[in-house]
């Protein structure tokens, strides 16, 4: 659908740090290097990459009031003046991600600190401006955890909002705050394999699975999940909508992965991009894997390359799938 506006609901930012360790351990002083440091939080990467890939975004959710000029001058310099901030400040600190890269072991450590304390006034403010941006024709993007003082309750008030305005709202959320919106109106839903067996209490391991799943999701819960895009790393992503089941995915040589952070937040942000272009969900679901593999292969975290995004594009493959998750043979 040409024209769309995409505004991103960031509730929980961070700046997150990406430090490279060899051979981590536990309990030891050890020596690393810093690759990264820079704003974050989901909605904030989801705006980013838009903004990289050449899509105007609205950026509005928390953040430290002594952050936001490190936040607004982050996205001006690498979103090219696509991202309109509308961040607001509130009082504390924005949070610190850590994430620890072995390149020895072949792993990576995920610190996650809780967040800001907001206060009341801090919700009604942010519940206010969604309210003032749901409106037909905008896509509202909740994406990330919650920050402690916005309850289960608040989130899904937002969603209402959003709906009431005429909006069509993306969740991308995790934990109690997924659980509490399922039966809410999504127009789209992202989750990983993992969470979708949490919440459907079904098996998530192989393909034929996970469309299983997210079908019971879509059959079962009280409210209207359009449409499903469930993320399974290496093995691409699955979406499952009224009018199309399809499997996404790019294969690459695994000594290409530098760094997974992001890439999920990518991936809808590639998505997102192509539809409101008015491409179909097979041309959405290809430069959605495409921008989540050029974002792992980044060797600076928090950057991903156009080239490296071509290039994805050109190798990825999109298959439709039957009722029970097997490729449609032609």
């Amino acid at each position: 659908m040409p024209g769309v506006r995409i505004v991103t609901v960031t509730l929980n930012p961070a700046i997150d740090r990406v430090m490279e360790i060899e051979q981590f351990r536990v309990g030891q002083h050890q020596r690393g290097r810093r690759l990264g440091w820079y704003p974050a939080g989901k909605g904030i990467n989801v705006s980013r990459v838009l903004a990289v890939l050449g899509t105007r975004s609205i950026a509005t959710g928390f953040v430290g009031r002594d952050e936001l000029a490190l936040f607004e001058e982050f996205l001006e310099d690498i979103g090219g003046g696509r991202v309109v901030m509308q961040l607001l400040g509130v009082r504390g600190r924005t949070r610190e991600n850590t994430t620890i890269m072995d390149p020895i072991l072949d792993t990576e450590t995920h610190i996650r600190d809780e967040g800001i304390e907001v206060q009341p006034e801090d919700v009604r403010r942010v519940s206010s401006k969604v309210a003032m941006l749901a409106r037909d024709g905008v896509m509202m993007v909740f994406a990330g955890s919650l920050s402690p003082g916005v309850s289960l309750g608040d989130f899904r008030s937002m969603l209402h909002r959003c709906h009431d305005g005429g909006a069509r709202a993306v969740v991308d959320a995790g934990g109690k705050a997924l659980s509490a919106v399922l039966n809410e109106d999504i127009w789209l839903l992202k989750i990983n394999a993992s969470e979708l067996g949490e919440v459907t209490g079904m098996p998530t391991h192989s393909q034929s699975e996970v469309v299983a799943a997210a079908r019971s999701l879509t059959r079962d819960c009280a409210g209207n999940i359009k449409h499903v895009i469930i993320t399974r790393a290496e093995a691409g992503a699955v979406l499952l909508s009224p009018d199309a089941c399809l499997v996404a995915r790019v294969f690459v040589h695994p000594g290409r992965i530098a760094n997974t952070v992001g890439s999920g937040d990518s991936l809808l942000s590639g998505v997102l991009h192509e539809w409101s272009r008015g491409a179909g969900w097979s041309d959405a679901m290809r430069r959605g894997v495409a921008t989540a593999t050029a974002n792992a292969v980044s060797r600076t975290p928090g950057i991903i390359s156009l080239d490296d995004v071509r290039e994805f594009w050109d190798a990825a493959g999109v298959e439709t799938l039957d009722e029970h998750g097997e490729p449609v043979t032609q």
